[in-house]
């Protein structure tokens, strides 16, 4: 159940539909995931955090167009955008088992629903530091995947979209 606290968030992956990156400008609670002084073309396909606020076009488009078009994750969370980059960026780097550090697209909901369910127990743990659930559609399955971290137990569970 949500907390009041609790805020809806896209984590965009702007890579995938050229139309994604106007639809996140058009958002006043953005954030790029990405830090520093960024060429355009980075920012078009970079990962970008956005407050859902329904009354903007993205969420209404996302529902219209982004259906199995791999546009990125849901996520409710207590924190503010610059918290919850903070926490996300944390995770955008991987280690290879050949020691490359390489980028980890987990906005992208094929990553995300790939690694997470098969990631150790300590790996799961901080996905949830201050982040209630996460939303993330199967592609291809009209359903989504929403995980949980409860009472020290990583739930998940399906639903059709």
């Amino acid at each position: 159940m949500a907390s009041k606290a609790d805020h809806w968030y896209a984590l965009i992956d702007a890579a995938q539909d050229p139309r994604l990156y106007d639809l996140v400008m058009a958002c006043k609670g953005r954030i790029c995931l990405f830090k520093g002084q960024l060429h355009q073309k980075v920012l078009r396909a970079a990962p970008w955090l956005v407050l859902i606020d329904p009354d903007e076009p993205l969420l209404a488009t996302w529902n219209e167009h982004g259906r199995d078009a791999n546009w990125g994750l849901l996520v409710r969370s207590s924190l503010d955008l610059e918290q919850l980059q903070r926490h996300f960026r944390r995770f955008l780097q991987a280690k290879l088992p050949n020691g490359a550090v390489v980028l980890f697209r987990f906005y992208d909901p094929r990553v995300f629903n790939s690694y997470l369910p098969v990631a150790q127990p300590s790996e799961i743990k901080p996905w949830f530091d201050g982040v209630a659930q996460y939303v993330a559609e199967v592609a291809h399955q009209n359903i989504a995947q929403h995980y949980s971290y409860e009472n020290g137990q990583f739930q998940t569970k399906t639903e059709p979209v």
